[in-house]
């Protein structure tokens, strides 16, 4: 009697199997995760840049706020006094108001002498971080004929229409804050001209 020893499948020779070994997985995942790294890096930069500009387009909106309401408004009360946001001064907060999105308000005051260089606005919202700005307005006098015509003065160039007023809105930043997550954040200013009767 011939008894031949069957093999089993697991005993069987392993020809044209493929398989992955442990160093192909390894050098498969070492690949992989530093592709995801850089997507990943590549969408906190973009992030971060998407929020500089959020904070630019908030500050251009303060001062643009300020400067609509400069050439809108009357500039004297029903006494006829001038009111504080039309009289020509060197960088202050005086005249300036401002009501933040958490409720808080900010005022250059009510005496000219002891108002603040700027007034501290939030900029951001709730949703991020908010960093805080400084808006100061400086206002003067514009020469509107001659030689100098356009060039602001700090004396009356009063004519028979009136004069002219410029006014400049600026957005600074403390020391603290000049930078945003290493990008940096540099002061923008506004100016506007208006006629006054």
């Amino acid at each position: 009697m011939n008894f031949a020893l069957a093999q089993s499948p697991s005993q069987e020779p392993r020809r044209g199997q493929s398989g992955f070994t442990l160093v192909e997985v390894m050098v498969a995942t070492v690949l992989l995760s530093f592709i995801i790294l850089s997507i990943l890096s590549a969408m906190i930069g973009a992030y971060r840049i998407a929020a500089k500009a959020r904070y630019n387009d908030h500050a251009r909106y303060v001062i643009k706020s300020f400067a609509d309401q400069f050439l809108t408004q009357q500039t004297t009360d029903t006494s006829g006094n001038v009111l504080p946001l039309f009289l020509p001064t060197s960088q202050t907060g005086y005249g300036l108001s401002w009501t933040n999105y958490d409720g808080s308000t900010a005022s250059g005051g009510t005496n000219q002498s002891t108002a603040p260089a700027s007034i501290p606005v939030l900029l951001g919202d709730n949703t991020g971080a908010p960093i805080t700005a400084y808006v100061s307005r400086a206002v003067w006098y514009v020469f509107a004929s001659g030689t100098q015509s356009g060039q602001p003065t700090s004396l009356p160039q009063i004519g028979s229409a009136g004069y002219v007023l410029r006014a400049d809105f600026t957005v600074t930043y403390d020391n603290s804050a000049q930078t945003y997550i290493g990008l940096p954040l540099h002061p923008l200013t506004l100016t506007v001209l208006r006629s006054v009767p």
